[in-house]
């Protein structure tokens, strides 16, 4: 038997026998949005079950984050009657504001799952998994409790933490962040306050912290509640609480036996196991500083503009079961996706259905004795269908246009995104529109069609991307109902992947007369270091001209962060740090080549 623990932030397993204070059937760490359901859910199917809860209250983000309303994702779970419970309460003794009352759905959670005999382990935590002899199967945790350390056997663990701590203590791969510097998604700050005669929340973006380093974690929490101060002499609100819980947006994503990956969804390779629910939602990423972003993540959000458009995404359990380790299950935001993905499959109704599948499976597994790679699928999406989780009915059109006329009447409108993708990943179908759009008098469609062309990897779209450029083309599309990006970006980013000469000429003039404005110089920062990767007589001048501006004593390159609409703040994230990482990470690339 092994125990394995964090040292340092990497997995060590020594050695050592358990002596089991007490035996579960399933244990979940965490009781928030998925854990809670998670609970429930096994614990209504007649397993014993205990909770592992850092907070001394249930429901996560939902009650202490302050997040008390759904942004998209499906109805239809175990989810639903909590609602139903929580809303019939409200009526008669609590305020109306948002889509629930956030302390009654604590409530509710909570006894729903002690009705059912769980046993529940409030400002507590998991510090280690034990393990067999194979270091491959969990057979129970440790955890650390008011009452002192205890160890309790399990057949069953779900991780439902939301940054993947128990599989990260079991020594499961993960990712986490993007690729440039390593960052998540900006975690959001909320503060309640006295609105006429209900509650009124303030939220905003409060910056970047990466959730499984504790020093970062803890300086996030403590600077973002102090932007909550206002000075003497401003107006002030009659502030009730700031949330106990930061708004994270990603952290861990953990390796499951499936992984849900962008660009293969978009390809439509979906994985093989079968949909037991979904989530549906843009991909809602809060992330500014586009040139930073993976290469994916630009095409869609800058290159097509495509911020707002919404998909229906299929949740399997092979997502959920963790990779390399028997009986490990992981519920909510860090299941098994990449970096884009995981700002669709974050909203709480696709969170509530993670922890009603992992929940019902993990039941089912202790009930028939078998691992839960054996259960028997048909069996569970059953279950899942008469609790409403898995409704393919319920699924919306999520489509794009492929008729050529359509696609051409987009590309000469104010609306031409869904048109520039379709274009851009159907090329052999639509190019021949592509290049009479091009050739033509409409100079705004021939930049629309430069763009899919660009996409496609085109070298037709060059002269005029080069053009957009040299003119400053800063036409903003429609696409989107938010986050649409300006066409001179777009072909900033595509003018870095051809490799030519002339491009590399062409964005160092640009670079020294960029100015203030933020996005145009970080894209072309971002397109000079890929151009050098293929150009090797012009690495010297990029880094010179990228170090001038970087290293300059006066240099500041501070992007305004996402704020709500009714928040006065204004938060600043400084880009220098993760744009000279990036830079250093490109010359090391470059050195290897030579």
């Amino acid at each position: 038997m092994f125990l394995s623990r964090l040292n340092g932030g990497r997995a060590e397993r020594i050695p050592a026998e358990a002596r089991f204070d007490e035996k579960f059937d399933v244990i979940v760490a965490g009781f928030g949005t998925a854990g809670a359901i998670a609970a429930i859910t096994a614990a209504e199917h007649g397993v014993r079950v205990a909770a592992v809860e850092k907070l001394n209250m249930a429901g996560g983000t939902a009650t202490a984050g302050g997040v008390w309303g759904y942004y998209y994702g499906l109805p239809g779970g175990r989810f639903e009657a909590v609602d139903a419970e929580v809303d019939a309460l409200r009526r008669d003794h609590f305020t109306s504001d948002g889509a629930f009352h956030p302390d009654l759905k604590g409530i509710c959670l909570e006894q729903a799952f002690l009705k059912r005999g769980g046993a529940l382990f409030y400002e507590s935590a998991v510090t280690g998994v034990w393990l067999d002899e194979d270091r491959q199967a969990v057979l129970g945790v440790r955890m650390v409790t008011p009452d002192g350390v205890r160890d309790c056997g399990c057949s069953v663990l779900i991780d439902a933490t939301g940054d993947g701590q128990a599989a990260a203590i079991a020594g499961a791969a993960f990712a986490e962040g993007r690729e440039s510097d390593g960052k998540c998604q900006p975690f959001s700050s909320i503060r309640a306050f006295r609105r006429g005669g209900g509650i009124g929340l303030s939220n905003f973006d409060a910056g970047y912290m990466k959730c499984s380093d504790p020093a970062d974690l803890t300086r996030g929490i403590l600077a973002s509640n102090s932007l909550h101060a206002k000075s003497p002499g401003e107006p002030q609100d009659e502030l009730y609480w700031i949330t106990r819980l930061p708004g994270l947006r990603e952290g861990r994503l953990v390796e499951c036996d499936e992984t849900l990956r962008f660009a293969e969804f978009m390809a439509g390779k979906l994985p093989p196991g079968r949909a037991l629910g979904w989530g549906y939602s843009n991909f809602d990423s809060h992330t500014q500083d586009w040139a930073l972003n993976d290469r994916p993540a630009r095409d869609w959000m800058v290159a097509a503009s495509l911020w707002g458009k919404e998909f229906a995404v299929p949740l399997t359990l092979g997502m959920l079961t963790v990779r390399g380790v028997a009986n490990l299950l992981v519920a909510g935001r860090a299941l098994s996706v990449d970096h884009l993905m995981a700002g669709l499959l974050r909203m709480q109704r696709c969170m509530q259905k993670t922890g009603e599948i992992a929940g019902r499976a993990a039941a089912l597994s202790v009930q028939a004795n078998c691992s839960v790679r054996e259960i028997d699928s048909e069996a569970l999406a059953a279950e899942l269908r008469i609790s409403g989780c898995l409704d393919a009915t319920l699924l919306p059109p999520c489509t794009f246009p492929e008729m050529p006329d359509v696609l051409e009447e987009l590309l000469r409108g104010p609306k031409p995104g869904m048109a520039v993708w379709q274009a851009s990943r159907n090329l052999d179908r639509y190019r021949g529109l592509l290049l009479k759009l091009l050739s033509g008098s409409d100079r705004h469609a021939a930049a629309n069609a430069a763009l899919a062309l660009g996409l496609a990897g085109d070298e037709a779209a060059l002269p005029e991307l080069r053009r957009l450029v040299r003119e400053g083309d800063n036409f903003l599309p429609a696409s989107s109902r938010s986050h649409n990006q300006r066409r001179i970006l777009a072909a900033v980013d595509l003018l870095g992947r051809f490799g030519c000469p002339e491009d590399a000429e062409l964005l160092l003039e640009k670079l020294y007369s960029a100015g203030e404005d933020v996005q145009l110089f970080t894209h072309l920062l971002r397109s000079l270091l890929e151009l050098g990767g293929g150009l090797p007589e012009f690495r010297q001048r990029i880094r010179q001209a990228v170090s001038a501006r970087l290293d300059a004593p006066d240099f500041h390159c501070d992007l305004l962060l996402k704020n709500s609409s009714h928040n006065g703040q204004k938060v600043f994230a400084p880009l220098r740090g993760s744009l000279k990482q990036l830079a250093e990470k490109t010359y090391q690339s470059w050195e290897h080549r030579q």
